[in-house]
Protein backbone atom coordinates (compact mmCIF):
# COMPACT_ATOMS: atom_id res chain seq x y z
CA UNK A 1 0.00 0.00 0.00
CA UNK A 2 1.19 3.17 -0.62
CA UNK A 3 0.03 6.56 0.49
CA UNK A 4 1.28 10.09 -0.78
CA UNK A 5 0.09 13.20 0.74
CA UNK A 6 -2.45 11.54 3.47
CA UNK A 7 -3.43 13.38 6.77
CA UNK A 8 -4.77 12.21 9.50
CA UNK A 9 -5.18 8.45 8.88
CA UNK A 10 -5.45 5.40 10.40
CA UNK A 11 -4.81 2.17 9.09
CA UNK A 12 -6.05 -0.84 11.54
CA UNK A 13 -5.11 -4.14 9.93
CA UNK A 14 -7.34 -5.73 12.66
CA UNK A 15 -5.26 -8.34 13.11
CA UNK A 16 -4.80 -9.51 9.67
CA UNK A 17 -1.60 -11.37 8.00
CA UNK A 18 -0.44 -10.00 4.88
CA UNK A 19 1.15 -12.64 3.09
CA UNK A 20 3.53 -11.11 -0.11
CA UNK A 21 5.10 -12.59 -3.33
CA UNK A 22 7.84 -11.79 -5.22
CA UNK A 23 9.56 -8.09 -5.23
CA UNK A 24 6.92 -5.83 -3.23
CA UNK A 25 7.13 -3.51 -0.01
CA UNK A 26 4.43 -3.72 2.74
CA UNK A 27 4.02 -0.26 2.71
CA UNK A 28 5.50 3.23 1.45
CA UNK A 29 4.90 6.73 3.09
CA UNK A 30 5.30 10.11 1.61
CA UNK A 31 4.76 13.32 2.79
CA UNK A 32 2.30 12.50 4.86
CA UNK A 33 0.65 13.78 8.60
CA UNK A 34 -0.42 12.29 11.50
CA UNK A 35 -0.62 8.77 10.00
CA UNK A 36 -0.84 5.68 12.15
CA UNK A 37 -0.47 2.11 10.90
CA UNK A 38 -1.36 -1.19 13.11
CA UNK A 39 -2.52 -4.87 14.04
CA UNK A 40 -1.24 -6.21 11.45
CA UNK A 41 1.43 -9.09 10.49
CA UNK A 42 3.67 -9.65 7.50
CA UNK A 43 5.53 -12.42 5.55
CA UNK A 44 6.10 -13.87 2.08
CA UNK A 45 4.65 -17.00 0.56
CA UNK A 46 8.37 -18.08 -0.49
CA UNK A 47 11.10 -15.53 1.30
CA UNK A 48 14.20 -14.21 -0.39
CA UNK A 49 16.39 -16.39 2.23
CA UNK A 50 16.45 -20.04 2.49
CA UNK A 51 18.00 -22.61 5.05
CA UNK A 52 19.22 -25.77 5.49
CA UNK A 53 20.45 -28.03 8.27
CA UNK A 54 23.92 -29.64 8.13
CA UNK A 55 23.74 -33.31 7.84
CA UNK A 56 27.81 -34.00 7.15
CA UNK A 57 30.73 -32.11 7.08
CA UNK A 58 33.93 -33.70 5.92
CA UNK A 59 36.81 -32.36 3.81
CA UNK A 60 35.58 -33.35 0.63
CA UNK A 61 31.87 -32.53 0.85
CA UNK A 62 29.36 -30.92 3.41
CA UNK A 63 25.56 -32.40 2.79
CA UNK A 64 22.64 -30.15 3.76
CA UNK A 65 19.17 -30.82 4.34
CA UNK A 66 16.99 -28.37 2.28
CA UNK A 67 12.89 -28.08 2.73
CA UNK A 68 12.41 -28.48 -1.12
CA UNK A 69 8.53 -27.33 -0.52
CA UNK A 70 10.32 -24.21 1.45
CA UNK A 71 13.22 -23.33 -0.30
CA UNK A 72 12.56 -24.88 -3.85
CA UNK A 73 15.89 -24.73 -5.73
CA UNK A 74 17.40 -26.91 -8.89
CA UNK A 75 20.47 -27.79 -9.60
CA UNK A 76 22.27 -26.69 -13.31
CA UNK A 77 24.87 -27.73 -14.83
CA UNK A 78 26.34 -28.77 -11.64
CA UNK A 79 25.40 -25.41 -9.35
CA UNK A 80 22.34 -24.83 -7.61
CA UNK A 81 19.85 -22.54 -8.12
CA UNK A 82 17.07 -21.58 -5.77
CA UNK A 83 13.85 -20.33 -7.21
CA UNK A 84 10.30 -18.16 -6.36
CA UNK A 85 8.19 -16.70 -7.97
CA UNK A 86 9.68 -15.37 -11.24
CA UNK A 87 13.16 -15.07 -9.87
CA UNK A 88 15.93 -17.56 -9.75
CA UNK A 89 19.68 -17.00 -7.31
CA UNK A 90 22.34 -17.73 -6.52
CA UNK A 91 23.91 -17.51 -2.48
CA UNK A 92 25.16 -13.82 -1.87
CA UNK A 93 29.13 -14.84 -0.58
CA UNK A 94 29.08 -12.44 2.56
CA UNK A 95 25.56 -13.32 3.97
CA UNK A 96 25.64 -16.75 5.59
CA UNK A 97 25.08 -17.15 8.76
CA UNK A 98 25.28 -20.09 11.25
CA UNK A 99 22.53 -21.21 13.89
CA UNK A 100 22.00 -23.18 16.82
CA UNK A 101 18.94 -25.58 16.10
CA UNK A 102 17.79 -25.79 19.67
CA UNK A 103 17.73 -22.22 20.29
CA UNK A 104 17.71 -20.35 16.86
CA UNK A 105 20.72 -17.96 18.30
CA UNK A 106 23.70 -17.11 16.06
CA UNK A 107 26.12 -19.83 16.79
CA UNK A 108 29.23 -19.19 19.26
CA UNK A 109 32.03 -17.73 17.68
CA UNK A 110 30.71 -17.73 14.13
CA UNK A 111 29.89 -14.54 11.44
CA UNK A 112 29.44 -13.65 8.17
CA UNK A 113 30.39 -16.41 5.66
CA UNK A 114 31.94 -19.03 8.14
CA UNK A 115 32.18 -21.56 5.78
CA UNK A 116 33.50 -19.88 2.83
CA UNK A 117 31.51 -19.93 -0.62
CA UNK A 118 30.92 -23.70 -1.01
CA UNK A 119 27.17 -23.12 -1.82
CA UNK A 120 28.33 -21.95 -5.51
CA UNK A 121 30.79 -24.42 -5.96
CA UNK A 122 29.52 -27.90 -7.14
CA UNK A 123 26.60 -29.28 -6.22
CA UNK A 124 24.04 -32.68 -6.52
CA UNK A 125 21.45 -34.40 -5.21
CA UNK A 126 22.35 -37.35 -3.03
CA UNK A 127 18.77 -38.33 -1.57
CA UNK A 128 15.48 -36.30 -1.16
CA UNK A 129 16.32 -32.73 0.33
CA UNK A 130 19.79 -33.30 0.32
CA UNK A 131 22.07 -31.72 -1.77
CA UNK A 132 26.15 -32.28 -1.51
CA UNK A 133 28.45 -29.01 -2.28
CA UNK A 134 31.55 -30.87 -3.13
CA UNK A 135 34.79 -28.85 -1.48
CA UNK A 136 36.04 -28.09 1.51
CA UNK A 137 34.35 -25.03 4.29
CA UNK A 138 36.94 -22.74 5.92
CA UNK A 139 38.97 -24.51 8.68
CA UNK A 140 37.88 -22.69 11.73
CA UNK A 141 38.86 -22.91 15.07
CA UNK A 142 34.95 -23.75 16.33
CA UNK A 143 33.89 -26.19 13.04
CA UNK A 144 30.75 -26.58 11.61
CA UNK A 145 28.90 -29.01 13.50
CA UNK A 146 26.18 -31.23 11.73
CA UNK A 147 22.71 -30.14 13.35
CA UNK A 148 23.60 -26.89 13.01
CA UNK A 149 21.35 -24.35 10.54
CA UNK A 150 22.82 -21.63 8.07
CA UNK A 151 21.27 -19.24 6.26
CA UNK A 152 21.55 -18.66 2.49
CA UNK A 153 20.27 -15.21 1.11
CA UNK A 154 19.41 -15.03 -2.44
CA UNK A 155 19.91 -10.88 -2.05
CA UNK A 156 20.77 -7.77 0.11
CA UNK A 157 18.86 -4.65 0.47
CA UNK A 158 16.70 -5.62 -2.64
CA UNK A 159 13.37 -3.83 -1.28
CA UNK A 160 12.17 -2.32 2.13
CA UNK A 161 9.57 -3.48 4.44
CA UNK A 162 7.54 -0.34 5.76
CA UNK A 163 9.25 3.16 3.75
CA UNK A 164 8.89 6.40 5.70
CA UNK A 165 9.86 9.49 3.96
CA UNK A 166 9.06 13.21 4.31
CA UNK A 167 6.14 12.36 6.72
CA UNK A 168 5.92 13.51 10.12
CA UNK A 169 4.28 12.26 13.08
CA UNK A 170 4.41 8.89 12.08
CA UNK A 171 2.98 5.88 14.02
CA UNK A 172 3.79 1.99 13.61
CA UNK A 173 2.13 -0.08 16.89
CA UNK A 174 1.24 -3.84 17.08
CA UNK A 175 3.03 -4.78 13.46
CA UNK A 176 4.94 -8.50 13.74
CA UNK A 177 7.25 -8.73 10.68
CA UNK A 178 8.01 -12.38 9.74
CA UNK A 179 9.81 -11.13 6.63
CA UNK A 180 10.98 -8.20 4.30
CA UNK A 181 13.30 -7.86 2.02
CA UNK A 182 15.62 -5.33 3.31
CA UNK A 183 14.92 -3.29 6.57
CA UNK A 184 12.32 -4.04 7.97
CA UNK A 185 10.63 -0.10 8.85
CA UNK A 186 13.15 2.42 7.11
CA UNK A 187 12.78 5.59 7.15
CA UNK A 188 14.73 9.03 6.08
CA UNK A 189 13.87 12.87 6.47
CA UNK A 190 11.12 12.13 8.79
CA UNK A 191 9.88 14.32 11.90
CA UNK A 192 8.71 12.09 14.79
CA UNK A 193 8.46 8.64 14.36
CA UNK A 194 7.29 6.11 17.12
CA UNK A 195 7.30 2.36 16.99
CA UNK A 196 5.36 0.75 19.66
CA UNK A 197 5.59 -3.02 20.05
CA UNK A 198 6.71 -3.60 16.37
CA UNK A 199 8.82 -6.56 16.25
CA UNK A 200 10.93 -8.87 13.44
CA UNK A 201 10.65 -12.89 14.64
CA UNK A 202 11.25 -15.86 12.63
CA UNK A 203 8.05 -17.76 11.55
CA UNK A 204 9.16 -20.42 13.98
CA UNK A 205 5.82 -22.90 12.98
CA UNK A 206 7.66 -23.40 9.89
CA UNK A 207 11.20 -23.91 11.22
CA UNK A 208 12.42 -20.75 10.48
CA UNK A 209 15.29 -18.98 11.98
CA UNK A 210 15.63 -15.69 9.97
CA UNK A 211 13.09 -13.15 9.42
CA UNK A 212 14.10 -10.06 7.70
CA UNK A 213 16.86 -9.89 5.12
CA UNK A 214 18.03 -6.22 6.40
CA UNK A 215 18.19 -4.04 9.56
CA UNK A 216 15.07 -4.55 11.89
CA UNK A 217 14.61 -0.55 11.55
CA UNK A 218 16.67 2.30 10.07
CA UNK A 219 16.74 5.70 10.21
CA UNK A 220 18.97 8.12 8.18
CA UNK A 221 18.59 12.02 8.68
CA UNK A 222 15.37 12.55 10.89
CA UNK A 223 14.57 14.87 13.45
CA UNK A 224 12.13 15.72 16.27
CA UNK A 225 11.41 12.26 18.18
CA UNK A 226 12.32 8.84 17.47
CA UNK A 227 10.79 6.52 20.12
CA UNK A 228 11.04 2.64 20.07
CA UNK A 229 9.06 0.79 22.96
CA UNK A 230 8.51 -1.95 23.52
CA UNK A 231 9.93 -4.18 20.42
CA UNK A 232 11.24 -7.02 20.18
CA UNK A 233 13.59 -8.41 17.01
CA UNK A 234 14.68 -11.82 16.36
CA UNK A 235 16.45 -13.30 13.02
CA UNK A 236 17.32 -9.86 10.92
CA UNK A 237 20.22 -10.05 8.38
CA UNK A 238 21.18 -7.28 9.84
CA UNK A 239 21.28 -5.12 13.59
CA UNK A 240 18.37 -4.21 15.63
CA UNK A 241 18.59 -0.89 14.67
CA UNK A 242 20.25 2.09 13.16
CA UNK A 243 19.69 5.76 13.37
CA UNK A 244 22.52 7.84 11.72
CA UNK A 245 22.91 10.93 9.46
CA UNK A 246 25.00 10.98 6.40
CA UNK A 247 28.65 12.59 5.56
CA UNK A 248 28.76 13.78 1.84
CA UNK A 249 32.48 14.79 0.40
CA UNK A 250 32.71 18.05 -1.34
CA UNK A 251 34.38 16.65 -4.33
CA UNK A 252 34.95 20.27 -6.15
CA UNK A 253 33.75 24.03 -6.41
CA UNK A 254 31.97 25.61 -9.21
CA UNK A 255 31.98 29.02 -7.71
CA UNK A 256 32.56 30.26 -4.04
CA UNK A 257 28.86 29.73 -3.41
CA UNK A 258 28.18 26.21 -5.29
CA UNK A 259 29.92 23.09 -4.12
CA UNK A 260 29.55 19.48 -6.17
CA UNK A 261 29.10 16.88 -3.87
CA UNK A 262 28.88 13.03 -4.18
CA UNK A 263 25.80 10.64 -4.37
CA UNK A 264 25.49 10.22 -0.55
CA UNK A 265 23.60 14.53 -0.81
CA UNK A 266 20.49 12.95 -1.39
CA UNK A 267 19.84 13.96 2.11
CA UNK A 268 19.98 17.15 1.94
CA UNK A 269 17.51 19.55 0.86
CA UNK A 270 16.99 23.17 0.70
CA UNK A 271 16.77 25.16 3.45
CA UNK A 272 19.01 22.73 5.16
CA UNK A 273 21.92 24.35 7.94
CA UNK A 274 24.98 21.95 7.09
CA UNK A 275 28.06 21.91 9.21
CA UNK A 276 31.50 21.56 7.07
CA UNK A 277 33.54 18.74 8.70
CA UNK A 278 37.23 18.39 9.08
CA UNK A 279 38.43 14.92 6.84
CA UNK A 280 41.54 14.67 9.66
CA UNK A 281 39.61 15.71 12.73
CA UNK A 282 35.91 15.09 11.64
CA UNK A 283 35.50 18.12 13.72
CA UNK A 284 32.22 20.48 12.79
CA UNK A 285 33.51 23.56 11.64
CA UNK A 286 31.64 26.64 9.76
CA UNK A 287 27.89 26.15 8.92
CA UNK A 288 26.45 26.67 5.42
CA UNK A 289 22.51 27.10 4.61
CA UNK A 290 21.58 25.42 1.30
CA UNK A 291 19.59 27.85 -1.06
CA UNK A 292 18.78 25.00 -3.53
CA UNK A 293 20.57 21.16 -4.28
CA UNK A 294 20.10 19.42 -8.32
CA UNK A 295 21.36 15.92 -8.86
CA UNK A 296 24.89 16.05 -11.24
CA UNK A 297 26.41 12.79 -12.92
CA UNK A 298 25.76 11.13 -10.15
CA UNK A 299 26.52 13.49 -7.61
CA UNK A 300 24.55 16.69 -6.50
CA UNK A 301 25.37 20.30 -7.61
CA UNK A 302 24.53 22.53 -4.22
CA UNK A 303 24.39 26.29 -3.95
CA UNK A 304 24.92 27.81 -0.71
CA UNK A 305 23.08 31.51 0.67
CA UNK A 306 26.16 32.55 1.29
CA UNK A 307 29.78 33.00 0.21
CA UNK A 308 31.31 29.46 1.48
CA UNK A 309 34.97 30.18 3.05
CA UNK A 310 38.09 30.36 2.06
CA UNK A 311 39.30 27.57 4.63
CA UNK A 312 36.46 25.19 3.41
CA UNK A 313 38.51 22.90 0.39
CA UNK A 314 37.58 19.98 -1.40
CA UNK A 315 38.03 16.67 0.20
CA UNK A 316 36.31 17.46 3.37
CA UNK A 317 32.56 16.85 4.15
CA UNK A 318 29.46 17.85 4.74
CA UNK A 319 26.87 16.62 7.76
CA UNK A 320 23.38 17.96 7.48
CA UNK A 321 22.42 19.72 11.25
CA UNK A 322 18.67 20.65 10.19
CA UNK A 323 17.89 16.64 9.87
CA UNK A 324 19.10 15.34 13.51
CA UNK A 325 17.04 13.63 15.92
CA UNK A 326 16.49 12.86 19.39
CA UNK A 327 16.39 9.12 20.19
CA UNK A 328 14.29 7.39 22.97
CA UNK A 329 14.90 3.70 23.13
CA UNK A 330 13.49 1.28 25.95
CA UNK A 331 11.84 -1.42 27.15
CA UNK A 332 13.66 -3.80 24.22
CA UNK A 333 14.71 -7.24 23.99
CA UNK A 334 17.88 -7.75 21.84
CA UNK A 335 18.13 -11.33 20.94
CA UNK A 336 20.95 -13.43 20.21
CA UNK A 337 19.58 -14.48 17.08
CA UNK A 338 20.36 -11.89 14.02
CA UNK A 339 23.62 -11.18 12.14
CA UNK A 340 25.51 -8.93 13.80
CA UNK A 341 24.78 -6.03 16.91
CA UNK A 342 22.23 -4.73 18.69
CA UNK A 343 21.83 -0.94 17.92
CA UNK A 344 23.95 1.74 16.19
CA UNK A 345 23.06 5.05 16.94
CA UNK A 346 24.95 9.04 16.33
CA UNK A 347 23.12 11.89 16.52
CA UNK A 348 23.84 15.28 18.11
CA UNK A 349 20.99 15.15 19.91
CA UNK A 350 20.14 13.61 22.83
CA UNK A 351 19.65 10.25 23.50
CA UNK A 352 18.16 7.76 26.43
CA UNK A 353 18.54 4.19 26.23
CA UNK A 354 16.83 2.91 28.99
CA UNK A 355 15.02 -0.60 30.43
CA UNK A 356 16.54 -2.87 27.59
CA UNK A 357 17.66 -6.44 27.78
CA UNK A 358 20.45 -6.94 25.97
CA UNK A 359 21.74 -10.73 24.50
CA UNK A 360 23.53 -10.19 21.33
CA UNK A 361 25.72 -11.80 19.38
CA UNK A 362 27.96 -8.74 18.43
CA UNK A 363 28.12 -5.79 20.21
CA UNK A 364 25.11 -4.75 22.13
CA UNK A 365 25.75 -1.10 21.36
CA UNK A 366 27.75 0.03 18.85
CA UNK A 367 28.85 4.18 18.68
CA UNK A 368 30.90 5.15 15.41
CA UNK A 369 30.72 8.00 12.97
CA UNK A 370 33.23 7.36 10.54
CA UNK A 371 34.52 8.82 7.06
CA UNK A 372 35.94 5.62 5.70
CA UNK A 373 33.74 3.21 4.91
CA UNK A 374 30.01 3.89 5.57
CA UNK A 375 30.31 7.52 6.14
CA UNK A 376 27.63 7.80 8.84
CA UNK A 377 27.56 10.79 10.50
CA UNK A 378 26.29 12.41 14.22
CA UNK A 379 28.92 12.77 16.84
CA UNK A 380 27.38 12.71 20.72
CA UNK A 381 27.11 15.11 22.29
CA UNK A 382 24.56 13.57 25.17
CA UNK A 383 24.34 9.75 25.48
CA UNK A 384 22.70 8.32 27.99
CA UNK A 385 22.58 4.62 28.49
CA UNK A 386 21.08 3.40 32.08
CA UNK A 387 19.32 0.81 33.58
CA UNK A 388 19.86 -1.82 31.47
CA UNK A 389 20.95 -5.50 31.28
CA UNK A 390 23.42 -6.85 29.11
CA UNK A 391 23.42 -10.61 29.03
CA UNK A 392 26.89 -12.62 27.53
CA UNK A 393 27.12 -10.63 24.47
CA UNK A 394 29.79 -10.60 22.22
CA UNK A 395 29.77 -14.15 21.87
CA UNK A 396 30.67 -13.45 17.84
CA UNK A 397 32.31 -9.98 18.83
CA UNK A 398 36.22 -9.42 17.69
CA UNK A 399 38.77 -12.29 18.59
CA UNK A 400 41.72 -10.15 16.31
CA UNK A 401 40.62 -6.78 16.07
CA UNK A 402 39.11 -6.79 12.24
CA UNK A 403 36.48 -4.54 12.55
CA UNK A 404 34.43 -7.30 10.76
CA UNK A 405 33.85 -9.31 13.65
CA UNK A 406 31.00 -7.25 15.04
CA UNK A 407 32.01 -5.59 18.05
CA UNK A 408 35.06 -5.23 20.99
CA UNK A 409 32.95 -5.24 23.69
CA UNK A 410 29.01 -4.81 24.96
CA UNK A 411 29.45 -1.39 24.65
CA UNK A 412 31.22 -0.21 21.43
CA UNK A 413 32.50 3.59 21.00
CA UNK A 414 34.37 3.09 18.02
CA UNK A 415 34.52 6.37 15.54
CA UNK A 416 36.91 6.55 12.63
CA UNK A 417 38.95 9.38 13.80
CA UNK A 418 42.04 7.58 15.67
CA UNK A 419 44.09 9.51 18.46
CA UNK A 420 47.43 9.42 17.82
CA UNK A 421 48.52 11.26 21.22
CA UNK A 422 47.34 12.64 24.72
CA UNK A 423 46.61 15.80 23.05
CA UNK A 424 44.13 14.57 19.84
CA UNK A 425 40.88 15.89 20.03
CA UNK A 426 38.11 13.97 21.11
CA UNK A 427 35.10 13.48 18.46
CA UNK A 428 32.35 12.15 20.69
CA UNK A 429 31.08 13.58 24.19
CA UNK A 430 29.13 13.50 27.32
CA UNK A 431 28.35 10.01 27.08
CA UNK A 432 26.64 8.81 30.58
CA UNK A 433 27.06 4.88 31.36
CA UNK A 434 25.12 4.41 34.74
CA UNK A 435 22.94 1.93 36.77
CA UNK A 436 23.41 -1.28 34.51
CA UNK A 437 23.72 -4.76 34.89
CA UNK A 438 26.70 -6.44 32.86
CA UNK A 439 26.75 -10.29 32.91
CA UNK A 440 29.66 -11.71 31.24
CA UNK A 441 31.30 -14.42 29.87
CA UNK A 442 34.57 -12.91 29.49
CA UNK A 443 36.84 -9.21 30.43
CA UNK A 444 34.93 -6.40 27.97
CA UNK A 445 32.64 -4.26 29.03
CA UNK A 446 33.12 -1.31 27.60
CA UNK A 447 35.19 -0.55 24.37
CA UNK A 448 35.69 3.83 23.98
CA UNK A 449 37.45 6.06 21.82
CA UNK A 450 37.62 9.56 21.66
CA UNK A 451 35.19 10.53 24.09
CA UNK A 452 35.65 13.97 26.46
CA UNK A 453 33.28 13.68 29.51
CA UNK A 454 32.85 9.64 29.69
CA UNK A 455 30.86 8.45 32.76
CA UNK A 456 30.90 4.77 34.01
CA UNK A 457 29.25 4.80 37.68
CA UNK A 458 27.02 2.39 39.87
CA UNK A 459 27.16 -0.82 37.44
CA UNK A 460 26.90 -3.85 38.61
CA UNK A 461 29.60 -6.41 36.55
CA UNK A 462 29.02 -10.02 37.00
CA UNK A 463 30.94 -13.02 36.07
CA UNK A 464 28.53 -16.15 33.81
CA UNK A 465 30.35 -19.38 33.19
CA UNK A 466 28.12 -20.01 29.82
CA UNK A 467 31.00 -19.94 27.61
CA UNK A 468 34.72 -19.96 26.92
CA UNK A 469 36.70 -16.44 26.57
CA UNK A 470 38.17 -15.98 23.35
CA UNK A 471 37.80 -12.07 22.93
CA UNK A 472 41.05 -9.83 21.99
CA UNK A 473 40.14 -7.12 24.81
CA UNK A 474 41.60 -8.28 28.00
CA UNK A 475 40.37 -5.17 30.30
CA UNK A 476 37.45 -4.62 31.10
CA UNK A 477 37.30 -1.10 30.30
CA UNK A 478 39.70 0.14 26.87
CA UNK A 479 39.67 3.43 26.90
CA UNK A 480 41.73 5.40 24.36
CA UNK A 481 42.29 9.33 23.36
CA UNK A 482 39.74 9.94 25.88
CA UNK A 483 39.05 13.06 27.69
CA UNK A 484 37.36 13.57 31.44
CA UNK A 485 36.97 10.38 32.11
CA UNK A 486 35.24 9.58 35.61
CA UNK A 487 34.36 5.60 36.75
CA UNK A 488 32.75 5.50 40.02
CA UNK A 489 30.88 3.54 42.24
CA UNK A 490 30.87 0.32 40.23
CA UNK A 491 30.39 -2.87 41.85
CA UNK A 492 32.17 -5.56 40.26
CA UNK A 493 31.88 -9.59 41.39
CA UNK A 494 35.59 -11.17 42.54
CA UNK A 495 35.25 -13.76 39.91
CA UNK A 496 34.79 -11.19 36.97
CA UNK A 497 37.16 -11.98 34.64
CA UNK A 498 39.13 -8.69 34.72
CA UNK A 499 39.35 -5.28 36.86
CA UNK A 500 41.27 -3.28 34.23
CA UNK A 501 41.21 0.14 32.88
CA UNK A 502 43.59 0.58 29.57
CA UNK A 503 44.50 3.75 28.80
CA UNK A 504 45.90 4.57 25.51
CA UNK A 505 46.89 8.19 24.10
CA UNK A 506 45.70 9.41 27.41
CA UNK A 507 47.13 11.07 30.61
CA UNK A 508 46.71 9.49 33.80
CA UNK A 509 45.13 12.59 34.90
CA UNK A 510 42.08 11.95 32.04
CA UNK A 511 40.66 9.49 34.33
CA UNK A 512 39.07 9.60 38.00
CA UNK A 513 38.37 6.62 39.83
CA UNK A 514 36.62 5.95 43.01
CA UNK A 515 34.59 4.52 45.31
CA UNK A 516 34.45 1.24 43.18
CA UNK A 517 33.53 -1.50 45.38
CA UNK A 518 36.59 -3.66 44.17
CA UNK A 519 39.40 -1.67 42.65
CA UNK A 520 40.07 -1.57 39.52
CA UNK A 521 44.07 -1.56 37.93
CA UNK A 522 44.80 0.99 35.83
CA UNK A 523 47.73 0.62 32.51
CA UNK A 524 48.89 2.77 31.20
CA UNK A 525 49.49 1.74 27.60
CA UNK A 526 52.39 3.33 25.20
CA UNK A 527 51.24 3.99 21.96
Amino acid sequence: MALRGARNIVVDGGGSEFVFHGRMKVFHVEDCENVTLRNFSTDWDRPYISQGEFVAVTPQYVDLRIDRSQYPYVIEQGHIRFTGEGWSAGVVDSYMNIYDKATGTIAYRTRDSHTGNIFNGEAEQVAPDVVRFHGSILEREVPVRPGQIITLYHGTYILTGIELCYSRDITLEDITLYHTLSNGVYGYRCENITLHRVSTTPRTEKGRVFSTVADASHFTCCRGRILIDGCAHAGQGDDFMNVRGTYSRIESFKDRCTALIDGRGWTIGATDTLWVVDRETMRRGAELVVRRINKRNGGYEVEFTDTVPAEVTEGMFLENKTWTPELVVRNCRFEKKNRARGMLVTTPRRVVIENNCFNTAGAAILIEGDLDHWFESGSHTDLTIRNNRFVNCCTSGCETGDRWEWGEAPITISPSFRPDSPDSPAYHRNITICDNTFECFDAPVLFARSVENLRFERNRLKSTFDYEPFLWQRSTLRLDGCRRVTVRDNRVAKDFPARTIELHHMRRSDLAVSDNHVPFTVEMCGE
